[in-house]
């Protein structure tokens, strides 16, 4: 990712802006930050789905989707799919404030941004993932 800014001359961390321990890629940032590990933890974790949460050891988010949608129950898929694409788009959002509103990483306010996305994606026509029920258990307690 901050290589693709430098190819255009625009502002770039040169390490993670959630963690500031690693390089910067799509990889670390959606699996392997701790910032991202934390946050998936409490995604999944009200679902009884903690022992998913990525670690550090990931090899791709993509193998780790695939893995996580493996262990469900079929009809449970499209919700866990949507989730995981919901999860992504907070994560990617709170980076981009960070590197060009200088934002903060924040965990509270991760989740909080995915709560209220998640009201949102329900209204809007997410039946799987309203099924889900995550709601107000994200991030609380």
């Amino acid at each position: 990712m901050a290589d693709r800014l430098a190819k255009r001359g625009l502002p770039h961390p040169t390490h993670c802006p959630l963690c500031d321990q690693e390089d910067e890629t799509v990889q670390h940032l959606l699996t392997t930050c701790v910032l991202a590990r934390e946050f998936w933890s409490w995604i999944l974790t009200p679902l009884g789905l903690q022992d998913w949460t990525p670690t550090r050891r990931e090899k791709s988010f993509a193998d780790w989707w695939r893995k996580a949608t493996k262990r469900i129950p079929k009809e449970e898929k499209n919700g866990l799919n949507t989730m995981i694409i919901l999860g992504s788009w907070i994560l990617w959002k709170h980076r981009n404030a960070c590197v060009f509103e200088g934002s903060h990483p924040c965990i509270t306010r991760t989740l909080e941004e995915f709560r209220n996305e998640y009201h949102l994606w329900c209204l809007a026509g997410a039946r799987g993932l309203c099924m889900l029920g995550l709601g107000h258990s994200v991030g609380q307690g």
